[in-house]
């Protein structure tokens, strides 16, 4: 399960619905952390040459946690996409995964 720490801006924002999709730089750990979760809840395989990278049609549940607090959200991924990084709340000129959140609950500890 994908597991997000959040600053509390962001998090706030997922937890008000204002925020659907959470965008991460692409880097080695966050690709094997996508891979594992498409070949985990996805019906196909995720093709990583293909452009534009795109995996829907699944749902997986994932994890947002305030910083590293005990505080969370608990979500479903719809969606995962690339998209151009300048597009997003990152504003970083390459590309970036953009996940695609719904159904967002408060866990109550």
């Amino acid at each position: 399960m994908l597991t997000f720490p959040l600053k509390k801006e962001w998090y706030e924002k997922i937890k008000s619905g204002e925020k659907t999709i959470e965008y991460r730089e692409i880097k080695p750990y966050w690709t094997r952390r996508i891979s594992l979760t498409v070949l985990k809840y996805g019906e196909h395989h995720w093709d990583f040459d293909k452009k534009p990278h795109i995996f829907d049609n699944f749902p997986a549940p994932c994890i947002f946690r305030l910083g590293y607090t005990k505080e969370r959200l608990e979500a479903w991924i719809t969606k995962i996409e690339v998209v151009d990084g300048r597009d997003t709340d990152l504003h970083i000129d390459k590309p970036v995964y953009a996940i695609h959140i719904t159904n967002v609950t408060e866990v109550k500890q």
